[in-house]
């Protein structure tokens, strides 16, 4: 018995060396999906925090506060807004991540030995970003409020609750929107759902045309009359329509079962969704016709869907990740329908954050269609060739 096991497995190490392809899949893919891993949080925090400030005060005092935010290297002060509508715009818009409000009062109730209270409001949607500014944040007040504070009491004595108002005279307050009670549901679970969509529209399209070309149907077909953008577009409508049903019963099953708030336009997201689900599907289809068995298509279907949770912004932003890892982040369709799937259900965002990524995915649905079409005219007219031979050789 132990000779017969050893002899089975010293056939499948031979096939495995004999097949570099195998071998780079079984040794190669995890080390290097393991560096790419390494080297999207090689950063370790999130800095560069897009912000806006809201300065009420004009004062001295409030530009010495917003100074220290600049100054900050986990904060970037990119514009100022006029009023909280214009700081929610900005942050709805996607273009802060982060304010910050000054009140009008700030100077005056520091210099009269009274606490000021600075507002920090902070996008919700992604945790990280979050984390990431409420610690920070904090550290910066802080800092700030010990110094002006031991300006004021150089030289004074007062009585223990004047003094604790004075050795920090500005304190901290944090007002989060769009996830204020830091749900991770909220946070992580439409994600996952769209990483999981996409697992079995790209695995099912990516064997689409390899498992009947494997049994001689698809010859059959395209002999019968059928050209090939029929094919394509049939099996793509076919898989579309499956799982545009399934997504959104997931999202059915996520705002209802789990009570995930949707504040966004349905009409935003049937459209995100009917684009990425288009470039999944021709992406899938492409692979089933241009790879040569059923096993390299799902194999080269793994390398898209394996790192596409991690490298498509959902968990760790992209603006965070170093530029190789953002290379990366640009080439996988869920990059542009995770966040934004999430941004619509909870945040209600305008179609100026919408568009940009349904173009993307369009653009590449509108490349891999007519190549697909193209790649499968071409293996016709290849098993066309190889019949006249065979006919001609007969005769």
């Amino acid at each position: 018995m132990v000779k017969k096991v050893l002899e089975i497995t010293a056939r499948e190490f031979k096939y495995i060396f004999h097949s570099r392809r195998l071998m780079l899949i079984l040794i190669g893919v995890p080390l290097f999906y393991i560096a790419l891993f390494g080297i999207m949080y090689s950063e370790h925090v999130v800095k560069n925090i897009p912000t806006a400030v809201l300065d009420y005060s004009s004062t001295a005092l409030s530009r010495s506060l917003v100074q220290g935010f600049r100054d900050s290297e986990k904060f970037d002060v990119v514009t100022t807004a006029n009023s909280e509508a214009e700081l929610r715009q900005l942050i709805q818009n996607k273009i802060v991540q982060a304010g910050i409000i000054i009140p009008p009062d700030f100077s005056k109730k520091i210099k009269t030995g009274k606490s000021a209270k600075v507002m920090v409001v902070v996008n919700g949607t992604n945790m990280l970003y979050s984390n990431a500014v409420l610690s920070n944040a904090n550290e910066i007040v802080q800092t700030i409020s010990v110094g002006v504070s031991s300006q004021i009491l150089q030289g004074k004595g007062y009585l223990p609750e004047e003094a604790l108002n004075k050795t920090l005279p500005v304190q901290f307050a944090i007002r989060i929107w769009y996830n204020p009670t830091f749900n991770y549901l909220n946070f992580l679970l439409l994600g996952l759902a769209a990483t999981a969509i996409q697992q079995v529209a790209l695995m099912y399209s990516a064997i689409a045309f390899t498992r009947e070309r494997d049994s001689g149907i698809l010859q059959e077909l395209l002999q019968s009359g059928y050209k090939p953008v029929h094919l394509v577009a049939g099996k793509v409508l076919a898989y579309f329509i499956i799982n545009m049903v399934t997504m959104n019963l997931l999202m059915l099953e996520c705002c209802r079962l789990f009570e995930i708030p949707f504040r966004g336009n349905v009409l935003q997201l049937l459209s995100l969704e009917t684009a990425f689900f288009l470039c999944i599907l021709t992406l899938g289809v492409f692979l089933s016709i241009v790879c040569k068995n059923e096993l390299e298509a799902t194999q080269y279907a793994m390398l898209v869907a394996v790192p596409s949770f991690l490298f498509s912004g959902f968990t760790w932003p992209v603006d965070a990740m170093p530029p190789f890892a953002k290379a990366v982040s640009a080439v996988l369709p869920l990059t542009y329908f995770c966040s934004t799937l999430r941004d619509i259900a909870l945040m209600a965002p305008g179609w100026q954050v919408v568009l940009p990524n349904i173009e993307v995915l369009g653009t590449a649905s509108l490349v891999l269609l007519p190549a697909s079409v193209w790649a499968l005219g071409r293996h016709y007219r290849k098993f066309q060739q190889v019949e006249s031979r065979s006919n001609t050789a007969a005769g």
